[in-house]
């Protein structure tokens, strides 16, 4: 074989294999350079065009046309088109990272929450070091709280909690967490936390208060037991130790409850400030809040 026929055919086997690849991808150099150039209306029409002339067997359609029709919507701002065409590629190898992101997005607009953590995982699972790594984590932490994943969040709060921790709302989410796992051993530290953050933080506030006052209570009780079953001098000391220590508890709930009732008057919070002023003997205004209640 001579050769400019060798090259004949190299050639001829180069020009065949671009044909196929501009075939297979759909893709015409006056598409990509204006999707490319920004610009996005000239090249949604081009995909867009390609789409509808190629309904008679959409098996022929790439899914590269539809990762354009779905980006070029996206920039345009036309979410409800931007999703119907990225649904159609979203388990496919032509969604990356940048896909499963605006996904999330769309899918967040629209409250379709199932939808939003699966592409806020397949973000993670493409990209696991992207730059928007932590955004995305918080955000899944967020809906696996909604969506009462409780383990789950429990799970990715630890990648995050270096950051999520001094953000209020987002320690707040993780409170209410563990306060559904009824993980009690842990809601003092975080409760502790929030008041750092937002001294009014009424969930924090709230949790502090009924701690004390049940641990007050719950000794007064037990206490007044012991003395009504053995009135001797040294139990009777016993009960005015006790006292001592219960009323600081007391007073501590106290003020957390005012504070409570300051920010939002709840008929709940009056009851526990009348019920503490019983404790104290202040029969007025154990009367004055229990009539709130």
């Amino acid at each position: 074989m001579n050769v400019y026929l060798r090259l004949t055919i190299i050639l001829l086997i180069f020009f065949i294999a671009c044909s196929t690849q501009q075939q297979f991808t759909g893709l015409d150099p006056d598409t990509l350079r204006a999707f490319d150039d920004g610009e996005y209306q000239v090249a949604l029409g081009h995909y867009e065009d390609f789409i509808e002339r190629h309904q008679h067997d959409i098996l022929s359609i790439p899914d590269s046309i539809y990762l354009g029709a779905g980006l070029s919507a996206y920039h345009l701002g036309q979410p409800e088109k931007s999703l119907n065409y990225l649904n159609l590629i979203r388990h496919t190898e032509t969604a990356d990272a940048e896909v499963h992101y605006i996904l999330a997005l769309l899918n967040r607009e629209i409250d379709n929450l199932s939808r939003e953590i699966t592409a806020l995982e397949m973000y993670l699972a493409s990209e696991p070091e992207g730059e928007k790594v932590f955004t995305m984590k918080e955000r899944l932490f967020e809906t696996y709280a909604e969506s009462r994943n409780y383990e789950d969040a429990v799970k990715i709060w630890g990648e995050i909690e270096e950051h999520a921790g001094r953000n209020e709302p987002l320690l707040n989410t993780y409170f209410l967490v563990q306060k559904a796992l009824e993980n009690d051993d842990v809601l003092d530290d975080i409760a502790e936390d929030l008041l750092l953050l937002n001294p009014d933080n009424t969930d924090a506030l709230y949790h502090v208060a009924r701690k004390y006052f049940w641990r007050a209570e719950n000794r007064y009780q037990t206490e007044m037991e012991a003395y009504e079953n053995n009135r001797t001098h040294q139990q009777y000391a016993r009960l005015l130790r006790a006292f001592e220590i219960l009323n600081t508890d007391f007073h501590q709930s106290l003020n957390y409850f005012i504070r409570l009732y300051e920010i939002d008057p709840r008929p709940a919070y009056a009851r526990y400030i009348g019920n503490i002023y019983l404790r104290f003997n202040d029969e007025g205004k154990a009367r004055y809040y229990h009539d709130k209640s």
